[in-house]
């Protein structure tokens, strides 16, 4: 019984990224190797920001929670949309929306893995159920919707004649993170309360970034005609 525990965890965490893959399109382009690509640069971009972290922030890993040093290692979180930028700048060929979509994907691919894989192979095979795995598989599909966004905010930014309207939503996907600590710590959120927040946060974001790709599209279509 735990070990099917498990695949239905399991299949929660990466099944998205599965049905995003398949019905976006990008399949058409033999995108496989490219998403590969990405989650190679994930790899890279964390062992980076990693020893960023273990260089300038190495007394920051206290007990408790404290607004200003999570803020601080925060920022580090700037070094993923480097290096997103340089993925798909140099990395992935293709029109633009194949470039971040296929970025975010596999980018979004590896993050999972390493944030997931392992706790759900240590936690969902035990013996007591708990909806804790359920939740931290759900939490995927959530990371997905961010991570795509950021991957499209990343490939505008450098494009974008408005600035202005792209940063302010990037700033939502890179803080992502310390935005849910903050709100977990401060109202004591907690399991499906959590959960519900990170779905709206990520929902809120995904519909941001629609409206100024949008945006971006039609400001570029205008000028060229």
């Amino acid at each position: 019984m735990s070990f099917f525990h498990f695949i239905n965890c399991f299949a929660l965490s990466f099944a998205p990224y599965f049905i995003v893959y398949k019905y976006s399109g990008i399949n058409e382009y033999s995108s496989i190797w490219k998403c590969a690509t990405a989650s190679g640069g994930y790899l890279l971009t964390q062992l980076a920001k990693l020893l960023l972290l273990a260089t300038f922030f190495p007394a920051l890993d206290g007990e408790g929670f404290s607004i200003l040093p999570e803020f601080l290692k925060s920022c580090a979180d700037i070094v993923d949309v480097i290096g997103l930028h340089l993925l798909m700048t140099n990395f992935l060929a293709g029109k633009g929306e194949v470039r971040f979509v296929v970025g975010g994907l596999g980018w979004g691919f590896a993050h999972s893995i390493a944030h997931r894989l392992v706790l759900l192979w240590v936690g969902a095979r035990g013996t007591a159920f708990t909806w804790r795995w359920i939740q931290t598989s759900l939490d995927s599909s959530a990371d997905l919707m961010v991570i795509v966004s950021l991957a499209c905010l990343t490939w505008m930014i450098t494009r974008s004649q408005n600035k202005s309207i792209v940063s302010p939503v990037l700033a939502m996907c890179v803080f992502s993170t310390f935005i849910y600590q903050t709100v977990q710590h401060t109202f004591s959120l907690n399991g499906w309360g959590l959960l519900a927040f990170r779905f709206v946060y990520s929902i809120a974001t995904a519909l941001l970034t629609v409206i100024v790709y949008s945006a971006n599209r039609t400001a570029v279509s205008r000028k060229n005609e």
